[in-house]
């Protein structure tokens, strides 16, 4: 005697999962492994990679802003930054947007501040 009802029930929706997630995996995309890592720009500090300087990426787009920088062996400053990319020193070893230094906005990119 052949038993029917949940064995047949259970192997049916088993069955249905197996070929839903074989058809989701058919329709995944594959990226190819040669293909190169996007980069993404970050806003604020970024440090130096494969030879290229450490930077401040300003975000904003309508405001310059005091940043603070710290290097070493030399001393830490301030520094006024536009919207976009700004280079820094070679021995830069990070920056941020320094809100308590004369209000945070500043009016001529490159000024530079103790």
């Amino acid at each position: 005697m052949k038993l029917r009802g949940s064995l047949s029930g259970t192997t049916a929706r088993l069955g249905l999962a197996a070929v839903t997630l074989a058809g989701a995996l058919a329709c995944a995309t594959v990226v190819p492994a040669t293909a190169a890592p996007e980069r993404i720009q970050g806003c604020g500090w970024n440090e130096s990679r494969g030879g290229e300087r450490a930077y401040y990426e300003h975000c904003a787009t309508n405001t310059n802003v005091w940043i603070q920088v710290t290097r070493f062996p030399r001393s830490n400053y301030h520094r006024c930054v536009g919207p976009g990319r700004t280079n820094l020193d070679f021995d830069a070893t990070g920056a941020w947007y320094d809100s308590g230094y004369r209000g945070g906005l500043c009016s001529h990119p490159g000024d530079t501040g103790p």
